[in-house]
């Protein structure tokens, strides 16, 4: 499922590509499932049709996001906004045409693509290393040397097992066939799994059309027109359904500086606003996870308490925080200060800003994730991470969770308070006897 990465990464595309631009062709399908207002209707053909209405001629004004949910905003003259909301579900995406996206789908063997290439850039590294090396070395014509590389030993980081790792060379040659699964922008149009399209223009000195696809394969998505007062703003929106039973989005900074970002838009967060809904303060935090008597990974996969995490990114925090995904923190822990409430919230916050600032691209993520090495369950040979530990499967609350054994053990139970006191208690009765 397109967690917060993945849709900020889809917003991102949106944002730099179609802003300003307006819609000139819409092709809408009577589809109760992918529009769920067309159920409420008795005449979904005249419901599409003022749906259509609404769009034909309205222009990209903004883009937005809030968990797994994004959104395009449209202004049209002598109208209200309108707000075009959408949800992948499983396995949504959304495509523009002659727009490549970095995005890959890591199962059926992505996985091992992208270890490959970014197995290929240790070697190149090494080589360019090398030759700079050789460079520097006194009496030694550049052309008279040959760089030859068998192995490449991998850089362990502290604390990783005691058996060396290697890359051999011969595993790494390019091949026709390695390219990576990503959404491409080069494959037939409409593509595959096609639910509605868009045509999008903007008419400058030289007319640009953009051709916009949303697809869904398990037909999970869901997309919504939103108009009227209630809807004018960000703020808006999310105070209506569906919105507003979503819990914060831990990949916003409160404390960013929003007003004065930048109206040219590169790359990163294309979104950086918490929209009146920002993530708790550490305090809240750890009131909110004492509180619950359920497995952590579950809570984390709340959407009402956690908007925009899901199974990777619960594992990737879980891994980063050292805690077993089946763990009942208030079973354990009891100090709503303890180091592992504190690590467990910094890491929340640091996966989600990471993936976001990087918009899901794993090439980029930090060498020492779990993202690279969590796929393959049902594989002969156990999954390792790069720093060569098993990596283990558990089913919890109906999820497959993904952990390492070895550093995300069992938390040791705290002593409360009021057991110290009691046990204070009948030392001194013992005493006295």
């Amino acid at each position: 499922m397109p967690e917060v990465a993945e849709v900020s990464h889809v917003c991102a595309l949106l944002r730099r590509n179609v802003i300003g631009y307006s819609i000139r062709e819409t092709r809408l399908n009577v589809d109760k499932l992918v529009f769920p207002q067309l159920k409420a209707t008795e005449e979904p053909e005249k419901t599409l049709l003022g749906f259509e209405s609404r769009l034909l001629g309205a222009t990209v004004a903004s883009v937005g996001r809030h968990g797994k949910y994004f959104w395009l905003r449209f202004v049209k003259p002598d109208h209200d906004p309108t707000v075009m909301l959408m949800h992948f579900g499983m396995t949504g995406m959304v495509k523009l045409r002659n727009v490549d996206s970095h995005l890959i789908f890591m199962e059926n063997g992505g996985d091992k693509k992208v270890r490959k290439e970014v197995e290929k850039e240790i070697v190149n590294e090494k080589n360019a290393k090398t030759v700079k090396t050789m460079k520097n070395v006194k009496n030694v014509k550049l052309e008279e040397v040959k760089v030859e590389i068998e192995e490449v030993e991998v850089q362990k980081e502290s604390g990783s097992p005691e058996e060396e790792t290697f890359v051999k060379a011969e595993t790494i040659k390019e091949s026709p066939n390695d390219t990576v699964d990503e959404i491409s922008s080069t494959a037939e149009w409409p593509p595959r799994f096609t639910k509605f399209e868009l045509v999008f223009e903007k008419q400058d000195a030289t007319p640009q059309t953009l051709d916009f696809a949303f697809t869904d394969p398990r037909r999970l998505g869901r997309v919504r027109f939103l108009t009227g007062p209630q809807y004018l703003t960000d703020e808006q929106l999310l105070a209506e359904d569906p919105l507003k039973a979503l819990g914060p989005d831990y990949s916003k900074d409160p404390h960013r500086d929003v007003e004065n970002v930048k109206d040219v838009f590169v790359t990163g967060d294309p979104d950086p606003h918490h929209h009146g809904r920002p993530r708790l303060a550490f305090d809240e935090f750890s009131r909110l996870v004492l509180s619950k008597k359920k497995p952590i990974k579950s809570l984390l996969l709340d959407q009402d308490k956690f908007a925009g995490i899901g199974n990777w990114v619960s594992d990737e925090i879980l891994f980063r925080a050292k805690i077993h995904p089946a763990e009942v923190i208030s079973n354990k822990i009891a100090d709503p200060e303890s180091e592992h409430l504190q690590r467990l919230y910094e890491a929340i916050i640091f996966v989600m800003e990471e993936s976001v600032r990087v918009e899901g691209n794993v090439r980029e993520f930090p060498e020492d994730w779990l993202m690279l090495f969590r796929w393959g369950k049902g594989r002969k040979e156990k999954q390792k991470t790069k720093n060569g530990y098993s990596v283990d499967y558990e089913t919890i609350g109906g999820r497959t969770s993904c952990f390492v054994r070895e550093l995300q053990k069992p938390l040791k139970r705290e002593v409360t308070e009021k057991e110290e006191n009691t046990r204070k208690v009948k030392r001194r009765v013992s005493s006295k006897e």
